[in-house]
């Protein structure tokens, strides 16, 4: 079943094509705040494509790179490592576990059935080891699965995409070079260079503290990210920095926004992703049988960001650790129609909000061809991607 469904992902990978990139534009989608306690409508869910970030992490060596002014012994950083996933980040990532198991239930059975649910990573450590404590909280083994009576646990199989191939691992500057071109870029448009230089104060007094020539709000995102993960291990923010905190927040939050401001990165973020979900809809709208009815993608921050900007919902922000986005394929039980739903927690364990599909209508379940229409300038084969990342 597995080896099927993998096969469907490679040729969804394939399928598809991208229009010429569009004008760049601003683009800012409200925030929505009604709780989700019910399916929405009288309709019924069809399929779940469902991501979430890791949970909480020590810092990455690039992050404490970004600091050389301040050195950190190893043994901080132990029994973990560093980039790696703490006890805390076991602890959310079964939150997760347990909010799919709550939404889910009934959809999914409560044995594992391994025809119904697809789980894939990215080839690091933590999204590996968050999938796996999601998944022994979405799957306890039932009487019939049991194989110890002293361990309320099963092992679920997922799969992973080697680093240097992964398109949700845009970021690595080696992966996809062709995007930090853009967003460099993007850095220089006038009304882009206009909202960070209003952050040149707080760049040198960056500068001045970490030891680093820190020019950009991509650098500050980075350094907000190396105070988390040190606060993880239970390193306090340094007095100078807890100074400019809120400062930080806001100059982060800038990154993100540019990060997704317009459909050409946004293609680079998602668009093999999003082409992916598009066409196991499509499969599954004409009645295959063989696919899944979830799939799971444990990820990054970039990743919720990413396919929030993708369908059409994302204000920017940073999504915190095990935060959850799905998209749902819903069949309205009486008229046969077709809806997609997207479905947020910002917060490990929920509660979700229904998100509102910017240029939708400004209901909350949008229709698959409208959806489809919305997201056509931010999709993109595998093949696509590859040769956008490598374009000079």
């Amino acid at each position: 079943m597995w080896g099927l469904w993998f096969l469907s992902y490679c040729l969804v990978l394939v399928l598809g094509a991208i229009p010429d990139t569009h004008a760049l534009r601003r683009r800012r989608i409200p925030e929505q705040h009604a709780d989700v306690s019910a399916a929405p409508g009288d309709t019924e869910l069809v399929a779940a494509f469902v991501l979430f970030r890791h949970g909480d992490r020590t810092p990455d060596p690039s992050e404490l790179a970004t600091y050389p002014n301040a050195q950190f012994a190893p043994e901080i950083f132990f029994p973990f490592g560093t980039g790696a996933l703490t006890n805390t980040g076991k602890r959310r990532a079964f939150l997760v576990g347990q909010f799919l198991r709550k939404r889910y239930d009934g959809f999914i059975s409560q044995l594992y059935l391994p025809e119904e649910i697809a789980v894939r990573t990215t080839d690091l450590a933590r999204t590996k080891m968050t999938a796996q404590a999601a998944l022994a909280a979405l799957y306890p083994p039932p009487p019939q699965q049991r194989w110890s009576p002293a361990i309320n646990w099963q092992p679920i199989p997922y799969d992973y995409v080697p680093y240097h191939a992964d398109d949700l691992i845009y970021w690595e500057e080696t992966n996809c070079p062709r995007y930090y071109q853009v967003r460099d870029q993007l850095y220089e448009r006038p009304d882009v260079a206009a909202e960070i230089q209003k952050y040149e104060e707080l760049f040198k007094y960056l500068s001045d503290h970490t030891g680093t020539n820190v020019n950009t709000t991509n650098q500050v995102l980075s350094l907000e990210s190396l105070f988390d993960g040190l606060n993880n291990v239970g390193i306090k923010t340094p007095l100078w920095a807890q100074k400019v905190r809120a400062e930080l927040r806001e100059a982060s939050i800038l990154e993100y926004e540019i990060d997704y401001k317009t459909d050409e990165l946004i293609r680079f973020t998602t668009g093999v992703l999003l082409n992916e979900i598009i066409h196991l809809m499509e499969a599954k709208m004409a009645g295959n049988k063989d696919l899944p009815k979830m799939f799971l993608y444990s990820a990054h921050d970039n990743n919720v960001a990413g396919l929030l900007a993708g369908a059409r919902v994302f204000t920017p922000h940073h999504p915190k650790y095990g935060s959850t986005v799905a998209l749902e394929l819903r069949r309205n039980n009486g008229t046969g129609e077709y809806f997609v739903a997207a479905v947020y927690s910002p917060e490990a364990g929920g509660p979700a909000v229904e998100l509102t599909i910017d240029g939708c209508g400004g209901g909350t379940l949008c229709s698959y061809n409208s959806f489809v229409g919305l997201t056509r300038t931010v999709v993109s084969t595998y093949d696509e991607y590859r040769k956008a990342c490598v374009a000079a």
